[in-house]
């Protein structure tokens, strides 16, 4: 089996107008959508499209379409342009802690037999409830794999909608870390990334960090809405209201 439980951090440093960076401990999974079946059979206490104590629904991805993931992603890959369909596509995202799940981003590699990585899709969730996709092709340097991409979507009130992402993915080993950082007429103002050490998706590893971490899967959003606090009145940053978003990919859209 291809798919694998990290144990790992996220990190976010604002650079530019004033410097604020934070750390938190967090775990994720990189799942081979082809095996995602065959998980759920194996794996004590994970399900596949039905209720367990850690679950991944295809619902909660993508548009609302009962398609398969990888039938919802077939439009998108066609996007990039690839010389060849990837023969592997890996989900890299947070799963449900009994029933409730919020994920920021989640991104799906798109790998060939031929070249390896060649690129990804991240799936982006505002607070607000819309969400954005970013197709994007990858180039390979010196081991680390990089596009950048114009922002399309509001995401952080302290942001507008200026600028580009640079979408970077390192693989080595058990090692994977992926970073999105916001470039503002040239200048770098905001790092983000998450990285992990990964482990076979077994029931044994999975309930080890599950049971050591039980809370770690419900913290992402109080996390989120503390750091705005954080900004908002210490450091004082303007808000950049929410536009509503009319971007063809913005596929989710809230009221």
């Amino acid at each position: 089996m291809n798919s694998r439980v990290y144990t790992g951090f996220t990190e976010h440093a604002r650079l530019d107008p004033v410097l604020h960076r934070f750390r938190n401990s967090i775990t994720f999974y990189a799942f081979d959508l082809s095996e995602l079946p065959a998980l759920a059979d194996e794996v004590t206490g994970f399900a596949f499209n039905r209720f367990s104590a850690l679950s991944l629904r295809e619902s909660d991805y993508l548009d609302s379409a009962s398609e398969s993931l990888q039938e919802k992603l077939q439009p998108w890959i066609a996007k990039l342009d690839l010389p060849s369909p990837p023969d592997r596509i890996t989900l890299v995202t947070c799963l449900r802690w009994l029933g409730k799940v919020f994920n920021p981003v989640s991104f799906y590699l798109l790998e060939t037999e031929a070249e390896g990585l060649v690129g990804l899709i991240a799936e982006v969730n505002n607070t607000f409830g819309d969400r954005h996709l970013y197709a994007v092709p990858l180039e390979k340097e010196s081991g680390i794999h990089q596009q950048n991409h114009v922002k399309e979507f509001h995401v952080s009130p302290f942001n507008d909608l200026t600028g580009s992402y640079r979408f970077t993915v390192r693989q080595q080993g058990d090692e994977l870390y992926i970073g999105v950082d916001l470039y503002r007429k040239g200048a770098k103002i905001l790092e983000a990334w998450i990285e992990g050490t990964g482990k076979p998706f077994t029931a044994g590893t999975v309930w080890k960090n599950q049971l050591r971490h039980p809370l770690r899967p419900w913290l992402t959003f109080p996390r989120i809405i503390w750091q705005a606090i954080f900004l908002k009145f210490k450091h004082k940053l303007p808000i950049h209201k929410r536009i509503k978003p009319d971007h063809p990919h913005t596929i989710r859209r809230a009221p």
